[in-house]
């Protein structure tokens, strides 16, 4: 029989603060502000008084993991969850789970139960899923307000000890998000993974897991981590193409750990030099990410000195200035088209009976049709903002788009002589 749970802290906070209205109301300085794509970092145990200053959507460091909530089976520790997640709702800022399941930093007491063959193995594995799913249950009542959540963190990396409990094969992710799905129905679920974007083969190894869920219609959001490990030699030929593939998918991409330094995360001894090799690093990379039509969002993972996981991909130093790369940041977030690119808007929604089908396409011949009482102006543009086509549709009538010769990711603007509103297209192959 299981034991009562104790909890050790209090929420402080609950309300739901819906995400558009965040990006058309919040005021604050910070670096994406008024931006439909958010740029955000993660929140420890506690929180700098910099945060504000620089970043809009909160994800915690390790207080959302299993093993550091649960670490004594039954004793619950929520307190610096608490802290980020009231620090997200409180300003506004979206805020993402990290993580449910996961292979590392899961609780030592769930490993000692899965092996104990002292109980026999279908009770056994029963008990275990009892377990998961009551951490998942038990989140999800405290913090039903949540945004995102990484529901499987690494499934190729850092399989669970206890994954044969929940399926096999890949049922037990499949598992996993159907329990967030059943008790944070209102989350967008993700699946996150590395070295990812970095490697066609485990893009597409990647992709047809995300399509195992999609079958289901589990997941939301596709988590790519982006660490300095895995990008900071990485063509950005091969990071666009990999992103465009993920992207056929039809679903939004979230940069989820974000931290660049040094080459190989070691120092010169030179500060200057340091801080040069991390803002070219910056320059060449972080463009690719965030302009790219199908990211939503990207969370750095950590940004003051000696509170980072690589030590040279720190942003702000002991003093309180600023290295070169995060000035860079402030400057160049703000110019550019994260903007333009971004499909925060309902084309149902904002023009009568607008409606595209189908999508995505295998043939790449899309229907545009209306029933609105203005002449439409639509443009599609290729990945790199170039227009493909432009053409008119006259007042409730309808227009096919060909597109068949190339596959991959487009934008439609659809313009209605007042408003402007944009859609992905995928063509694929």
């Amino acid at each position: 029989m299981k034991k009562p749970i104790q909890m050790n802290s209090t929420l402080l906070l609950s309300g739901c603060v819906a995400l558009l209205i965040f990006f058309s109301i919040h005021s604050d300085g910070q670096i994406a502000n008024n931006k439909c794509k958010f740029l955000g970092n993660i929140i420890s145990n506690n929180i700098p008084s910099s945060f504000n200053t620089y970043w809009n959507q909160v994800t915690p460091e390790n207080s959302g993991k299993w093993g550091s909530v649960e670490g004594t089976r039954n004793v619950m520790n929520w307190g610096a969850l608490d802290l980020a997640y009231n620090h997200a709702k409180t300003n506004g800022f979206p805020f993402k789970q990290h993580t449910f399941v996961w292979g590392q930093q899961q609780p030592a007491w769930i490993t000692q139960l899965m092996n104990n063959t002292a109980i026999p193995q279908e009770e056994r594995y029963a008990e275990v899923r009892a377990e998961v799913e009551q951490w998942i249950r038990l989140y999800c009542e405290r913090y039903p307000d949540t945004d995102f959540i990484d529901v499987v963190n690494e499934p190729f990396h850092a399989t669970p000890s206890y994954d044969l409990a929940l399926g096999t094969g890949w049922n037990w992710v499949v598992w996993a998000f159907q329990k967030a799905r059943e008790y944070c129905p209102n989350a967008k679920l993700h699946l996150n993974e590395y070295n990812i974007l970095n490697s066609d083969g485990a893009t597409n190894n990647y992709l047809a897991l995300i399509n195992i869920l999609k079958g289901h219609n589990l997941i939301d959001g596709i988590g790519i981590q982006c660490h300095r490990f895995e990008i900071e030699n990485a063509p950005v030929t091969q990071l666009k193409s990999n992103l465009d593939k993920l992207a056929t998918s039809g679903l939004p991409i979230f940069i989820s750990e974000f931290d660049i330094g040094n080459l190989n995360n070691t120092s010169t001894g030179n500060p200057t030099t340091d801080d040069n090799v991390q803002l070219e690093i910056y320059q060449r990379v972080f463009p690719v990410l965030w302009t790219h039509p199908a990211v939503e969002g990207i969370t750095l993972w950590g940004y003051l000195q000696g509170q980072t996981w690589q030590a040279t991909a720190y942003l702000l130093r002991n003093d309180g200035t600023e290295r070169p790369a995060l000035t860079w940041l402030k400057s160049y977030v703000p110019t550019v088209p994260g903007g333009s690119f971004c499909l925060t808007t309902s084309l149902d929604e904002e023009i009568d009976n607008l409606s595209v089908f189908p999508n995505p396409s295998s043939t790449g011949k899309f229907i545009v049709e209306s029933s609105s009482r203005f002449e439409l102006s639509i443009t599609l543009r290729d990945m790199q903002g170039k227009i493909v086509t432009q053409q008119t549709v006259a007042t409730n009538n309808a227009t096919t788009i060909d597109i068949s010769d190339t596959p991959g990711l487009y934008l439609l603007e659809v313009f209605d002589g007042k408003k402007t509103v944009y859609k992905k297209l995928i063509v694929q192959p």
